[in-house]
């Protein structure tokens, strides 16, 4: 009974999603972006904020944790396991852009709006819960202190690509910046390095973090 509710809930979450999809392109998120939202999906406006009690700012976190979702089953489909790990991170990495290039100006309203400073959104926390997913797919095992050092760096790197995916459409150029920066992290033989390497790829967080609150 609970895993029928749960799924009919889910569901209901899923259809919104999709309308939101369509519309946040053009409208963006602002006050009116439920009652814009539950017209075109024949829904009460208190029934769409009880699906989302938070208002936008659990439509935005539905949507990103659904994306991970998304890429998780995506990369399941993909033979990782032959590839040695940076490869690895690069298919999973450049299989989520492919995700999101398909919705690529709602993703993008998305992460302008994670810019802006909020009670309920964390940039960082976001980032992070992206950043492990993919170490997740990628079969990573590391503990301790690699386990930080390898999501440090990576936070830099995806930060980096991500924000050129968003305000560019050179394909090969992306990858390029992502290839030289996986080039460097698949050399690291010490902590020196591994800390000047966090150093160099963590502008584009420090970037996003500096106008959070």
């Amino acid at each position: 009974m609970i895993k029928k509710k749960n799924k009919y809930l889910l569901d209901k979450r899923l259809k919104i999603l999709n309308i939101a999809k369509k519309i946040i392109p053009k409208e963006g998120f602002n006050t009116k972006t439920f009652n814009i939202i539950s017209k075109h999906s024949e829904l009460d406006e208190n029934e769409t904020h009880l699906l989302f009690p938070k208002g936008y700012n659990d439509l935005i976190k539905f949507s990103l944790d659904q994306l991970n979702q998304d890429l998780e089953n995506y990369c399941k489909n993909l033979e990782l396991v032959r590839l040695p790990l940076h490869k690895r991170i690069r298919k999973i990495l450049l299989s989520k852009i492919l995700l999101m290039n398909k919705q690529k100006q709602f993703y993008k309203k998305i992460y302008l709006s994670l810019l802006l400073p909020k009670k309920n959104l964390s940039v960082p926390k976001q980032i992070y819960k992206s950043i492990d997913q993919i170490w997740y797919i990628a079969g990573d095992t590391s503990t301790n202190f690699n386990f930080y050092t390898k999501r440090l760096i990576l936070a830099g790197i995806y930060s980096r690509v991500i924000l050129y995916f968003f305000n560019n459409d050179d394909q090969n150029a992306l990858e390029n910046i992502l290839d030289s920066n996986l080039r460097r992290v698949s050399k690291i033989p010490e902590l020196k390095s591994k800390i000047n390497i966090i150093k160099n790829n963590l502008p584009g967080i420090a970037k996003i973090i500096r106008n959070i609150n």
